[in-house]
């Protein structure tokens, strides 16, 4: 994985198709702890960030189950997991 420099809009980095490639998850939390790339939120597939402001308001997914994870560099790396909405049927 490699770090990509893009629109910079939004602060921070994200990490998106966390659970595509198994090389992923420990190459994003990596570069965060490294300091190569900015904490951030990584989403597994279908799953999208809804931003305001650069505020995030929702996050929401199209399939069953799936996750993000909020990661933030204190004395260490923090991982909190963040539920979306399931867009699907009930």
């Amino acid at each position: 994985m490699n770090k990509l420099e893009c629109l910079g809009i939004l602060k921070g980095s994200n990490c998106p198709h966390y659970d595509g490639e198994p090389d992923r998850p420990p190459a994003y939390q990596r570069l965060i702890a490294n300091k190569t790339m900015l904490p951030g939120i990584a989403c597994e597939d279908s799953v999208a960030l809804h931003f305001i402001n650069e505020a995030l308001v929702d996050i929401v997914s199209s399939v069953e189950g799936k996750v993000a994870y909020r990661y933030e560099l204190e004395d260490q790396l923090q991982e909190t997991l963040l539920k979306p909405t399931y867009l699907g049927k009930e």
